[in-house]
């Protein structure tokens, strides 16, 4: 699953050493909006931004019907949007326009065939996107959703229907965001890591898995629970392992019921009000993950570097090359010092280091 050597170094190669994404470094809305009316025609109704988000934990047991805790980073997406009266529908960037089947365009399909399944845009409405972004796509830091969530906004308001609801929708400064995986639920928490004192640092290393590893978890874990049940409900976690005579579905189980309890113990502390003290639970959830086949080989070295260099904790997030760190502010600085020349020893490129709070939801913007 992991990647190594050679291969390690071309996927590093790849990432780009400034701002991610096709919104140019410098433009700012009036250069979407801009843009917008170039290329369509017309003036757009509106713009609206949707923030990235960082999966903090329990986002690899969506399979097993778990629980997972995000936050809303400070940069993302925004998207200027219209409509149109001949009921089609067109998509772009700033560099062109996209087709059908990269993930953009079907986050914005799905927003759209919603407004369309509850009445609120007609067939003969059709809508016009350009997205702009700060947010890299294939970092696991929620390009596709933020796309999503900022379109499906929009036709809110333009339609004049509820707020939506999602991660990326529900998100509040200073606060965490917990959703149910199956129902979409989402419970927003304390996570005031300014008042504390700390820093949660992203460490984009660019590094991708030969072949995406989610459908392939997602099949196992429905195996061990055609064996034992619904994964959500083990009490008796050695007795189910025994149960399983594949020893990779002993692997997946024991990763997928402990991390339900670990998510649990972390909101315990977030809603007590004790944010600084969840840095081991993350820890703990990132060396879990190995039983997971999940962390690539630059991931690893972020991760346990970041640990050298004090970090409360750290760990993987999401499926590609992102991990975190959980940081007292005073050392960022420190820490990022320290991954650099850990990667440069290497001969890896270093990882892109952005410090953040917890940040707002989606909302208009123009």
């Amino acid at each position: 699953m992991g990647i190594t050597g050679a291969r390690v170094r071309a996927v590093l190669g790849a990432r780009t050493s400034g701002p991610v994404g096709d919104w140019p470094e410098g433009h700012d809305e009036g250069f979407l909006r801009a843009e917008y009316a170039r290329r369509f025609g017309t003036e757009p109704a509106g713009l609206w931004h949707a923030p990235g988000r960082l999966a903090l934990m329990g986002e690899h047991t969506a399979a097993s019907g778990g629980a997972a805790l995000h936050v809303a980073l400070p940069w993302g997406v925004t998207v200027a949007v219209g409509t149109s009266a001949d009921g089609s529908t067109r998509v772009a960037t700033p560099s062109g326009p996209l087709g059908g089947r990269t993930p953009s365009a079907r986050a914005v399909a799905r927003a759209e065939d919603e407004a369309r399944a509850s009445g609120l845009l007609g067939a003969d409405r059709g809508i016009r996107v350009l997205i702009g972004s700060d947010l890299p796509e294939h970092a696991s830091l929620g390009h596709a959703s933020a796309v999503g969530a900022a379109v499906a906004l929009a036709l809110a308001e333009l339609t004049g229907a509820e707020r939506p609801t999602g991660v990326a929708l529900d998100a509040r400064a200073g606060h965490a965001v917990r959703v149910n995986l199956t129902s979409g639920r989402t419970t927003v928490l304390p996570f005031d890591l300014a008042e504390a004192g700390l820093r949660l640092v992203v460490l984009e290393t660019g590094a991708l898995p030969r072949r995406d590893p989610r459908p392939v978890r997602a099949a196992e874990l429905a195996r061990a629970q055609d064996a034992l049940g619904p994964l959500r409900s083990v009490q008796d976690l050695p007795g189910a392992l025994r149960r399983l005579q594949n020893p990779v579905l002993r692997h997946r189980v024991e990763y997928a019921v402990t991390e339900v309890h670990r998510l649990n113990a972390a909101v315990g502390l977030l809603r007590a009000g004790r944010a600084a003290e969840t840095g081991p639970i993350l820890s703990a959830s990132h060396l879990s993950l190995r039983g997971f086949d999940l962390p690539l080989p630059a991931v690893e070295l972020a991760v346990e570097t970041a640990a050298r260099a004090g970090a409360r904790g750290a760990r993987m997030s999401g499926w590609a090359g992102t991990a975190f760190a959980l940081v007292a502010e005073e050392r960022v600085a420190g820490l990022e010092s320290a991954v650099r020349d850990a990667f440069t020893e290497k001969g890896w490129p270093p990882p892109r280091v952005r410090a953040a709070l917890p940040s707002d939801g989606a909302s208009r913007r123009g």
